[in-house]
């Protein structure tokens, strides 16, 4: 299909046609007025409100989640639809669509399909932290980099974007389809592999090693009443995939290589509870360690913390009773001597000896 936003020969790929029109039409420069560490679809409905024309449908559909007829989008969106609906992105029927739960960002030049952010579990993620996240690594041309925990694989499309080639691995079959559907969108297929499964258990044996190794982990603390089995993979504290990437550098990370990860770690009365044992494991494993804290949590009944945390329970035992399992999570995180909770990003840097805890001023 011919789109007459696009003068320059077509690709045979309509995802990646699709994002140069987008480019032309004006959703990379409509976009690029906001600040995309917060993605916030909020503040695009008061903006798309603005705009007209063609430019107005098709930044409702993509951006807000309005159905369009297919007749109403530019002909290279609407080409695009298809492969959208294989992904499970989108639904069409009778010549309408709408896109199903995903919205298109746009954060660091790269397109990328991907949940908005919202208090319950998402599959798509896509955050602030995940900006945060990805500007704290450097990626170089030819680096190696390993992408884990990759969601809609916003770490690894960067590090390709930039000249690296990147391995990206995700848990879910549907997430991961949605990384290789990214890919194509930013045309990066070439420079990236999508992997499913869990961590370094997908690579097989003998990969890497990796000169980049980052991983934005569930990190919500799975801590569940008697008798109720944990909706998540956080562990007790929410570090448990953190600590099982750890437990893979010596093996994948290179000498002089750097990791990145995003943690919510507890802390009492100032102190974090584990940083003795992140020291420990730095130590042992030939890496140093730098912990950066952000944001605090605080941990009682009404914290947004331990309500999101009941609201997982919730979404698989909907007759269960608020109150109680808020009061079962605020008494589990007393019992490990928890006052609150950090969010912090951890660098481990290979073939180096330094223990670092950083807070930063906040202004």
């Amino acid at each position: 299909m011919t789109d007459p936003l696009i003068t320059d020969p077509l690709t045979t790929d309509p995802v990646t046609d699709l994002t140069r029109a987008l480019e032309r039409l004006g959703l990379a420069e409509f976009l690029a007025g906001f600040d995309d560490d917060v993605p916030d679809r909020r503040r695009w409905a008061a903006g798309v409100e603005g705009l007209g024309g063609v430019l107005r449908t098709t930044a409702g559909f993509l951006l807000l989640g309005e159905p369009a007829d297919l007749d109403a989008l530019p002909a290279a969106v609407a080409a695009a639809v298809p492969e959208l609906v294989a992904c499970a992105l989108a639904q069409e029927q009778g010549g309408r669509a709408q896109l199903a739960d995903v919205a298109l960002f746009r954060s660091q030049g790269l397109w990328l399909l991907a949940e908005p952010p919202s208090p319950f579990p998402v599959r798509h993620y896509f955050g602030a932290d995940s900006v945060a996240l990805a500007r704290r690594g450097t990626y170089r041309p030819g680096d190696r980099v390993l992408d884990l925990c990759s969601g809609p694989g916003f770490q690894g499309l960067l590090a390709a974007q930039r000249g690296a080639s990147a391995t990206l691995v995700e848990l879910l079959p549907e997430v991961s389809a949605t990384a290789r559907l990214n890919a194509r969108l930013n045309g990066l297929a070439g420079r990236t592999e999508v992997r499913t499964g869990d961590l370094y258990a997908s690579l097989g044996a003998g990969a890497g090693p990796y000169d980049r190794v980052i991983a934005n982990v569930p990190f919500l603390p799975s801590v569940s009443p008697p008798g109720r089995e944990a909706p998540h993979e956080g562990g007790a504290d929410g570090f448990s995939v953190g600590r099982r990437v750890l437990d893979g550098l010596p093996a994948h990370l290179a000498e002089g290589g750097s990791a990145f990860l995003t943690a919510l770690l507890l802390e009492s009365d100032g102190a974090l509870l584990s940083a003795e044992e992140l020291r420990a494991r730095g130590a042992a494993d030939g890496y140093g360690l730098t912990i950066t804290l952000t944001d605090r949590m605080a941990l009682d009944a009404d914290s947004d913390l331990v309500q999101t945390v009941v609201s997982d329970h919730l979404d698989t035992d909907p007759q269960a009773d608020p109150a109680a399992l808020a009061a079962e999570v605020t008494g589990a995180f007393a019992r490990r001597g928890a006052s609150a909770a950090r969010l912090a990003y951890l660098r481990a840097d290979r073939g180096m000896a330094d223990f670092r805890i950083i807070e930063p001023a906040r202004t």
